[in-house]
């Protein structure tokens, strides 16, 4: 009778070893799954303020003030380019380059946000009320702009409280 009492007391330890091992496992997938779907909720950081300051596009992570040359050497070719407001223009994908005609440096940096289907009051819980909210007519588009001193954080809509479109950082014209 010991010798089985003491087998029962081994394999009830293995096995109870076995089910921790699993249950770790589970929670491990369980942190994981959250990790992802908490990187898809926060695409729309505070950290697009506070990167814009410095003239770096968060979402890209890309700064202002590159020439075209050094764009094409790290992107490759664009999908499209040509003139914009006097200026010129490299389209990646859903990216967009914008580039002084004097200094042909990167002075605008547009992204498409449609997917990410954000609406006005998420922006606003995220990033703080803009400085301005308004119809732009020249562009037929409701702007959300946020100043960052020698820098804007720019939001497009179709119109207001309407789903965000596009997203640019563009420098201050001095």
């Amino acid at each position: 009778m010991p010798i089985k009492g003491l087998c029962f007391v081994v394999i009830f330890i293995v096995l109870t070893g076995c089910g921790q091992s699993l249950s770790e496992e589970i929670e491990k997938v369980d942190e994981s799954i959250i990790s992802v779907l908490s990187q898809k909720q926060s695409f729309l950081s505070f950290s697009w303020i506070e990167q814009g300051f410095n003239g770096v596009f968060a979402p890209i992570n890309k700064k202002l003030g590159q020439s075209e040359r050094e764009l094409i050497e790290k992107l490759g070719r664009p999908v499209s380019e040509g003139n914009y407001e006097g200026g010129t223009f490299l389209q990646y994908k859903d990216i967009t380059y914008f580039f002084n005609p004097d200094t042909k440096k990167n002075v605008a940096i547009v992204i498409d946000i449609k997917r990410e289907q954000l609406t006005d009051e998420e922006l606003k819980r995220k990033l703080g009320t803009p400085d301005q909210s308004e119809f732009n007519e020249m562009d037929g588009v409701w702007m959300y702009v946020y100043e960052l001193d020698e820098y804007e954080l720019i939001f497009e809509a179709s119109s207001e409280h309407s789903v965000l479109t596009h997203a640019w950082l563009k420098e201050k014209i001095k």
